[in-house]
């Protein structure tokens, strides 16, 4: 398998979506550029413009905003998983184009792309933003990587 945002293409498409979402604000259960969105429905909308995932209504389940602090169960991971070809690799292995799953609490929480040592997420009571990679509490809290295979 190849390593979708190999082709410079793809990673120029990446960047050009990535900046577009920038100042979208934080919404709950949101996905929509320039309305609202919260972190996985911004990752599950990047990658929906770049044709990589067909957006489904159910394709990420309701979960109140506190879900990570009470279970275990890792939802993020779950829906990402079962809809994209991924590759799990290391936290110190970072390409542009990965998708970084962080943990708050008991499960992952928190959804992002990394992009040229920057972290494009969106933050609640903030929104979408690119942030430098180099903030030592967001590096403690990756636990998973994806990268995007075709």
């Amino acid at each position: 398998m190849k390593y979708f945002f190999e082709d410079e293409k793809n990673l120029v498409r990446l960047k050009k979506c990535l900046d577009e979402w920038i100042g979208t604000p934080y919404r709950h259960r949101c996905g929509v550029k320039g309305r609202g969105c919260d972190c996985i429905h911004f990752v599950s909308k990047i990658l929906e413009e770049l044709g990589i995932l067909i957006w489904r209504k159910d394709l990420i389940p309701d979960y109140p905003r506190d879900w990570h602090i009470h279970h275990t169960r890792e939802l993020l991971m779950e829906s990402l998983i079962k809809e994209v070809k991924v590759e799990e690799v290391s936290i110190y292995d970072l390409r542009d184009g990965d998708i970084i799953l962080s943990h708050y609490g008991k499960a992952a929480a928190h959804a992002s792309f990394y992009y040229k040592n920057h972290v494009y997420q969106s933050v609640d009571r903030i929104g979408v933003i690119c942030s430098p990679l180099s903030d030592p509490i967001f590096r403690r809290q990756m636990k998973h990587v994806f990268r995007v295979l075709v």
